[in-house]
């Protein structure tokens, strides 16, 4: 028995490793949880060099009212990827369903919470991995 674990172990541990490194659905839904709850830095990874000016002028657009905010909701947004789906070789479409996640209004606007809204988000191949491509914030 002890022979089998022997074995096994370092098939486990080498599958584990490689799970997912280049799996466009986990690099959206990291993408996902991390900017729909505020977390710019934290979506950088998962996003192409292009998208990374989004992020920057998001989080450069982040006051007081807004930290307050986020310090105060309960629970973190809640996020599904619902769909992947390619569009060639190089471009996927996923579709994400939100909840309870607080947006920006506009200039001198306070912000709000959103029960539920659904986004389409478009992942490019970057440098050989699926990476979220932003033409604009969701």
């Amino acid at each position: 028995m002890r022979n089998i674990f022997v074995f096994l172990l370092p098939l486990l541990l080498v599958g584990c490793f490689h799970h997912g490194e280049n799996d466009a659905k986990e690099a959206v839904d990291s993408f996902s949880v991390a900017y729909f709850n505020w977390r710019f830095k934290e979506a950088m990874p998962y996003v192409t060099p292009h998208s990374a000016l989004w992020l920057r002028f998001a989080a450069s657009q982040v006051d007081q009212e807004d930290v307050d905010s986020l310090r105060a909701k309960k629970y973190a947004a809640d996020v599904r990827v619902e769909d992947v789906s390619s569009v060639d070789d190089t471009t996927k479409m996923a579709t994400v369903i939100v909840k309870d996640f607080i947006v920006m209004d506009s200039i001198g606007g306070s912000p709000r919470v959103v029960p539920i809204d659904t986004f389409r988000l478009p992942l490019a191949l970057a440098n050989g991995f699926w990476r979220v491509h932003l033409r604009r914030l969701p």
